[in-house]
C-alpha cells in the first residue's frame, strides 16, 4: 500500500450480482471511503455487461472480463475478490505485489459493516448539523416571532421570555425572569394561567386554551398553546405562546351583534311576508317553488308542503304566461303583469296584479325570484257591479221614459172604452143581446187590462223613484192566483198543467202584495221558459205552501231543461242569464233576490238538470221593520245564496 496517497487505489475482481452490487456500493460512497475504483475485471457468466457499463460510467480506467486485462503495471492499494474459488484468489495475488492486501469473499461482511458505519457516521453529522439549524432558527423565531413566548420550569417560573412578550406584558426581562404568574398579571387571569400550565405539566400534553389577562390594568384577550418540555422521559418544564387575540375578540363581538340584528331583521322581515294578506312565494332560477306565505295559502287554497318543490306554472291558468313572465326576469332582474289568473284549489276566480324580482347570490349568479301577486279579485268584481249598477241605472231611467209614454195611450185606450160602454148602454137595445153582452165583457176585460199595465208602469216608476213599499195584510193564496192569472196566456201557450198544493193553515199576513207579485211573476215566467225548452214532455208548474213557525214556505218547481251546477251560483247576479241572447236580461232573478231582502225574505234553489228546478221562498209573517235598505240604492251588498242541495228545499 502506498502510505502518501490520500486516496486508496481499489482492485474489484469477481463475477455476478455480487460483483454489481460492491461496485455500486463504493462507488457512491468513495468520497466518504476515501478510495478510488481503478480497475474491475467481471469473471462471470454473460451477460456481463451490465457492471461493466456501470463500472464505465463512474470512471474506472480498467474494465475487463479476464486477469489478463489488468496492465502489467497495476499497482493497487486494494484488492477485493468476490467470488469463493482459491484459484482465482491466487491468479489475482501472482499478478499483484506481495504486498497487496487482498480480501476475499470471507472479508465482504467487514467491508461491508465498515461503509454501514461511515454512513451512520455521515448521517450523525448531518443530524448534528440541522439540530444547530434548528436551533438557531427557533431562537431567531422565539426573539422574532409576533407571539408572546415564554418558557417555564416545573415551578412555573418564567426562565426566559421573547421581545414581542415583554412588549405584550409590559414589563423588563429582569422584572420576570424567576418569578411566577402573580407578579405580572391579576389575580384571577393568573390563577386561570396557573391552571392550564399545571394541567400541561400533569398530562405532558400539548393545550390551546383561550381566556383574559390583566395587563396594565386592561384586560386582553388571549389565545394560549403549551407545551411540556420533556428530555430523557422527564418533564423539564414547558414552552408557552401567547397570540392577542383582543382585536378579534372585539370584531367578533361587533359580528355577533351584527349577526343578532340581522337576525332580527330577518324574523321581522319573514313575519312580515308571512303575515302579509298578500300572495308572496319565492321560486329557484328552475321555476320550482322555494317558498309559500301563509297569504297565498289563503287566497289559493294550497298548504305550502302541496307547492314547494313543484313547479310554480301550475299555479297560473295559463302556464306559458309564467313561462315567459320567468325569462323575463332572469333577463331584466324585474318582470310586471297585470290581472294574471291563478289557479285556486276549489276553482274560484283569483286575479292578480304580479310582479316577478330576481336576487342574485354572492358570485354574481341568479339565486332565487321574489313573486308578490296582490289579489284584485274583489276589487274587479266590485268594478263590475259598478259597471253593472250604472247599466241597471240607465235601463232604469229608459224604463221611467218608456212607462211614461205608455200612460198616455193608455189613458186614450181606457177613455175610448169608456165611450163604447156608454154608446152600449144608449145604442145596446139596437143591437142582438148576446153581441150587445159580448162587447160589454170585452170593455170590462179592457179596463182590467188598462188598469193592469197601468199598475205595472206606476211600479216601474216606483222603482226607479224609489217609491216607498205598501205594506198592508193580504191573502197569499189569493195573491198566488192572481199570479196565475197574470201568467194565464203565456201558461195556456206553454200547454203547461199547474198543480196547486196550498195549506189553508196560512193566516193573512202583512208584506207588499205589489212586490211579491213582482217576485212570484217572475218565477212562474222562468218556470215557463225552462219548460218550453223540453217540448216533447208535459209541462207541469207546482205551486206548494207551508207554515212554518214564524214563516210561510212557497216553493215553485217546474220540470224543465234543469240549471247547470255551474251557474246555480250566479243566476242571482244582475245580468247573468242562460237563455239565448234576446230572451233574456239577467235582472228578473237579482230583482227577485233584491225585494226579498227587503221583505226579511230568503231564496234558494235545488235542480237536477235535464229534469226539474225549485225555488224556494221563505217569507217572515211580519216584514222587519222598518225593512231592509234597498241593494239598488245603498252600499249593503246582501248574501247572494249558492246552489241548495240537490233534493233539498
Amino acid at each position: 500500500m502506498n502510505s502518501n496517497r490520500t486516496e486508496i487505489s481499489t482492485l474489484l475482481v469477481g463475477g455476478g450480482p455480487e460483483l454489481g452490487d460492491l461496485l455500486a456500493a463504493l462507488s457512491t460512497r468513495s468520497k466518504l471511503l476515501h478510495l478510488t475504483i481503478t480497475a474491475c475485471i467481471d469473471l462471470g457468466p454473460s451477460p456481463r455487461h451490465m457492471t461493466l457499463d456501470h463500472a464505465r460510467q463512474v470512471g474506472v480506467p480498467v474494465v475487463g472480463t479476464h486477469l489478463d486485462d489488468l496492465p502489467a503495471d497495476c499497482r493497487p492499494d486494494l484488492a477485493v475478490v468476490t467470488t469463493g474459488g482459491g484459484e482465482v484468489v491466487r491468479a489475482v495475488r501472482d499478478r499483484l505485489p506481495a504486498d497487496t492486501p487482498v480480501l476475499t469473499a470471507k472479508h465482504l461482511p467487514l467491508l461491508q459493516g465498515v461503509i454501514r458505519l461511515v454512513e451512520e457516521n455521515r448521517a450523525l453529522r448531518m443530524d448534528s448539523f440541522r439540530l444547530k439549524e434548528t436551533r438557531l432558527r427557533l431562537n431567531q423565531f422565539v426573539e422574532t416571532a409576533a407571539l408572546a413566548i415564554y418558557i417555564k420550569d416545573t415551578d412555573l417560573r418564567f426562565r426566559k421570555v421573547n421581545r414581542h412578550a415583554l412588549r405584550m406584558f409590559g414589563v423588563q426581562e429582569e422584572d420576570i425572569v424567576g418569578r411566577r404568574n402573580f407578579a405580572v398579571f391579576g389575580g384571577q387571569a393568573a390563577r386561570w394561567l396557573q391552571q392550564v400550565e399545571q394541567e400541561t405539566l400533569r398530562t405532558r400534553r400539548t393545550l390551546h386554551a383561550t381566556g383574559t389577562l390583566q395587563v396594565r390594568g386592561q384586560d386582553v384577550h388571549v389565545q394560549v398553546t403549551l407545551f411540556p418540555i420533556i428530555e430523557n422521559g422527564l418533564v423539564e418544564g414547558l414552552y408557552g405562546l401567547v397570540e392577542d387575540m383582543t382585536e378579534l375578540f372585539e370584531s367578533e363581538q361587533r359580528r355577533q351583534q351584527v349577526d343578532v340584528q340581522l337576525n332580527e331583521t330577518q324574523k321581522y322581515l319573514r313575519e312580515v311576508l308571512e303575515n302579509s294578506r298578500d300572495i308572496i312565494f319565492l321560486v329557484d332560477p328552475d321555476g320550482r317553488v322555494l317558498s309559500f306565505n301563509r297569504g297565498a295559502e289563503n287566497s289559493l287554497g294550497y298548504t305550502g308542503e302541496e307547492v314547494e318543490g313543484r313547479p310554480g306554472r301550475n299555479l297560473y291558468r295559463d302556464p306559458s304566461l309564467f313561462d315567459r313572465m320567468l325569462e323575463t326576469a332572469l333577463k331584466d332582474h324585474h318582470a310586471t303583469r297585470y290581472e294574471v289568473d291563478f289557479r285556486s284549489k276549489d276553482e274560484r276566480p283569483v286575479v292578480c296584479d304580479v310582479s316577478m324580482t330576481l336576487i342574485d347570490g354572492p358570485d354574481g349568479k341568479p339565486l332565487e325570484i321574489v313573486c308578490l301577486c296582490r289579489d284584485i279579485t274583489t276589487r274587479l268584481r266590485l268594478k263590475n257591479d259598478l259597471i253593472r249598477s250604472e247599466r241597471l241605472a240607465a235601463v232604469g231611467q229608459m224604463a221611467a221614459g218608456v212607462a211614461h209614454e205608455i200612460n198616455n195611450p193608455l189613458a186614450v185606450i181606457d177613455t175610448i172604452a169608456g165611450l163604447v160602454e156608454e154608446t152600449l148602454d144608449d145604442e145596446g137595445k139596437n143591437l142582438d143581446p148576446a153581441s150587445r153582452d159580448l162587447m160589454l165583457e170585452a170593455m170590462h176585460r179592457l179596463h182590467a187590462q188598462v188598469q193592469r199595465v197601468t199598475a205595472i208602469t206606476h211600479s216601474l216608476l216606483g222603482f226607479v223613484r224609489k217609491a216607498e213599499p205598501g205594506i198592508r195584510e193580504l191573502d197569499l193564496h189569493e195573491l198566488l192566483e192572481e199570479c196565475l192569472y197574470v201568467m194565464g196566456t203565456e201558461i195556456r201557450r206553454a200547454g203547461a198543467r199547474v198543480e196547486r198544493i196550498f195549506d189553508r193553515k196560512i193566516p193573512r199576513f202583512n208584506s207588499d202584495p205589489m212586490l211579491l207579485e213582482q217576485v212570484f211573476v217572475n218565477l212562474i215566467k222562468n218556470a215557463l221558459d225552462a219548460m218550453n225548452e223540453v217540448p216533447d214532455r208535459e209541462s207541469v208548474l207546482a205551486l206548494t205552501t207551508n207554515l212554518s213557525t214564524e214563516s210561510v214556505i212557497i216553493r215553485v218547481q217546474d220540470n224543465g231543461v234543469g240549471i247547470p251546477p255551474g251557474d246555480r251560483d250566479k243566476i242571482f247576479n244582475l245580468f247573468h242569464t242562460t237563455k239565448p241572447a234576446g230572451t233574456g236580461t239577467g235582472l228578473g232573478l237579482a230583482i227577485v233576490h233584491d225585494i226579498l231582502y227587503r221583505l226579511g225574505g230568503t231564496i234558494r234553489v235545488a235542480s237536477e238538470p235535464g229534469e226539474w228546478t225549485r225555488f224556494v221562498v221563505e217569507l217572515p209573517l211580519q216584514p222587519p221593520a222598518p225593512l231592509r235598505p234597498d241593494p239598488s240604492i245603498s252600499n249593503i251588498t246582501p248574501p247572494r245564496p249558492g246552489s241548495g242541495p240537490r233534493t233539498g228545499g
